[in-house]
């Protein structure tokens, strides 16, 4: 399965989500009590229900955004692992077998700039900052730290188009034809 569609699957469900959330909005304005039978807002006041869904969409919304991250993420050290390893099989050497070795254990441990600055040369710098930028925004939605501001606001669709479009340039560059992964 390419890497964009790892994030096309959560994409979908995140699109599902959101239509529920249109719907138990609907039905909780319109008393359609049928549809809320056996939920919490049976017996909440339409205003408190609106509020709890909007806050709902909102959170959806980070959440999304984290589900991409981790994906992507996992894509680009997956992909790193690949070359490494068809690297030291085509070449062996105890250098490169040394090289895939570090790369394997200590992959976790790299900063993720650095990681997405290395693809630079194959996507286009101003898409790598992009990326950056939902990181930042990753970043604080996952820790909340208050000591620092909120980035600027990445919305879902923003974050899934253009980390999807990166692993897709990855994925078909000519440069990185020797990783890609054959099923």
């Amino acid at each position: 399965m390419s890497s964009s569609c790892v994030l096309d699957n959560i994409w979908q469900s995140y699109q599902a989500t959101i239509d529920c959330f249109k719907i138990a909005g609907r039905s909780v304005k319109r008393d359609e009590y049928s549809f809320l039978a056996k939920t919490d807002f049976i017996g909440t006041l339409p205003e408190k229900a609106d509020e709890l869904i909007r806050k709902s969409r909102s959170d959806a919304d980070d959440y999304v955004i984290l589900s991409l991250w981790a994906v992507f993420e996992r894509q680009l050290f997956e992909y790193l692992q690949r070359i490494s390893k068809k690297i030291s099989v085509n070449n062996e050497s105890v250098f490169n077998k040394q090289l895939q070795n570090k790369i394997e254990d200590e992959i976790e441990y790299w900063k993720l700039d650095a990681i997405l600055d290395l693809f630079k040369v194959v996507v286009s710098p101003e898409l790598i900052g992009n990326a950056k930028q939902i990181k930042r925004y990753r970043d604080w939605v996952a820790h909340r730290n208050p000591k620092k501001g909120a980035p600027a606001n990445v919305p879902p669709k923003t974050a899934y188009e253009i980390l999807s479009c990166i692993l897709d340039r990855i994925e078909t560059h000519p440069d990185l034809e020797d990783a890609r992964e054959t099923a």
